[in-house]
This record gives C-alpha cells, sequence and structure tokens, in this order.
C-alpha cells in the first residue's frame, strides 16, 4: 500500500511534537491511505502516486481520514471526505 501522506505531513496536521506516537502514526496513515484509495477504487501504485504526487484533493482526504481514524470517530469515512472524492470515484455502472 503506497501511503498517501508522509508522516510529518500528519504529524504537523495532528499537532504531535512528539516521536511517542510514530508507530502508531505510520499504521493510520496506511490505513487512511487504503481507505481512500478503497473508497475511488483505484490503485495509487499504478497511478503513480504517493506522497508527493497525489492529487491535493487526494491528500486532503487522507488527511480527514486519519484524523478520524486517531482521534476515534466512529466513520472516519465522513461525508465530508466522501464529498472531496466524489469526482474521483467511477461511477457505478447498473
Amino acid at each position: 500500500m503506497v501511503a498517501l501522506i508522509t508522516l510529518d505531513q500528519a504529524k504537523g496536521d495532528l499537532g504531535v511534537l512528539d516521536d511517542d506516537h510514530n508507530a502508531d502514526i505510520t499504521l493510520k496513515i496506511e490505513m487512511a491511505s487504503d481507505i481512500v484509495m478503497g473508497y475511488i477504487e483505484k490503485d495509487a501504485a499504478e497511478l503513480g502516486w504517493d506522497a508527493a504526487s497525489a492529487p491535493a484533493r487526494i491528500r486532503a482526504a487522507a488527511i480527514l481520514v486519519l484524523r478520524g481514524l486517531f482521534f476515534g470517530e466512529t466513520d472516519p469515512l465522513s461525508e465530508a471526505v466522501k464529498a472531496v472524492l466524489r469526482r474521483d470515484r467511477d461511477p457505478a455502472i447498473a
């Protein structure tokens, strides 16, 4: 799984200054990246995306999901995240 955000980006957004939570944050970065890419039904590696090259809206969605995971929200894939990702999601074929 390709990480859509770096540890430093995540820590900065979460307001974490120490290294005590690095392992947990790294795990949650992987989870957030997987949730975002699963929702849009695409593969970051196939698209050549990583934390430096993914579109800003994709990275923003990953950060929003990360926040939800880190702060223990019930549904990290919020309506706000879905709205950000809507244009990147492949429409269902009837």
